[in-house]
């Protein structure tokens, strides 16, 4: 199976999930996401504050992260302790590096000890407005977005396929051999988008992310110097994404009525 055909074959299936789950690009809605980031702020030690039903508010924090569940340290004040019982709904507002987020849960195990915390159900979603909203490229057109560049102040040439975009920068696959590593600048670097049309950016590597399983590396890049034309491409790019994915979200519908 060559690189394309397998990057078309691993994104297929990560397309469906993410129609499935993020529908609304405000919110974390993936199980092993929510978990991720209830685990983050577990290992942060951060404080989150509690709301309870009476709009009462509390101090406590997330002090590990269970299978169906996540154990919050004791409240604060044992006054909210006394009003925690089975089955209380809760907000949970959390502040973590600068990023706000919220989300809203039940208690399934109030422990009696006012020192041993609570046992609450995993969130169904977290809303995490600053959330970057990448928008997936359709699958059966990923050979066209290819992905050409240069390792600024080196020979190596990298060469690979959009992955996803957002207006700030973008993730591209490459094969697992391609040698970038984080901080890397790539210049010249250019992408092919839809109509022919190519943007020519320079990209710093933000992130990299290599998995022997699927066979390529994942360069979370932030675009730099982009110019006005590139931009103007890119943002028409983006535009005619949701379109397409709000299109293909809608015809399911249609074609089951």
């Amino acid at each position: 199976m060559t690189f394309l055909s397998e990057l078309k074959a691993i994104l297929s299936t990560e397309r469906k999930k993410h129609d499935l789950y993020d529908d609304n690009p405000n919110f974390i809605t993936r199980p092993n996401r929510i978990h991720y980031m209830l685990r983050k702020l577990a290992a942060s030690n951060v404080h989150v504050s509690v709301v309870l039903n009476d709009q009462s508010e509390y101090t406590s924090r997330i002090s590990d992260v269970l299978k169906e569940g996540f154990l919050l340290d004791p409240f604060n004040d044992k006054d909210g302790h006394n009003k925690v019982t089975t089955n209380s709904i809760i907000q949970v507002n959390a502040k973590q590096q600068a990023v706000h987020f919220k989300f809203n849960t039940v208690i399934l195990k109030p422990n009696a000890p006012f020192d041993t915390g609570y046992i609450a159900a995993l969130p169904e979603k977290i809303y995490y407005p600053q959330k970057r909203a990448f928008f997936r490229i359709p699958l059966d057109a990923i050979g066209k977005y290819s992905v050409n560049a240069a390792i600024q102040f080196s020979e190596n040439e990298v060469s690979g396929y959009l992955y996803d975009v957002s207006y700030g920068g973008a993730c591209i696959a490459v094969q697992s051999s391609s040698y970038v590593k984080k901080g890397d600048i790539l210049s010249p670097s250019s992408i092919r988008l839809k109509h022919g049309l190519t943007a020519y950016v320079d990209l710093t590597v933000c992130s990299v992310k290599r998995n022997p399983r699927e066979g390529f590396t994942r360069l979370g890049c932030e675009f730099l110097n982009l110019d006005t034309e590139s931009k103007r491409h890119i943002h028409k790019f983006i535009a005619e994404c949701e379109r397409e994915r709000a299109k293909n979200q809608i015809n399911p519908v249609l074609k089951n009525t």
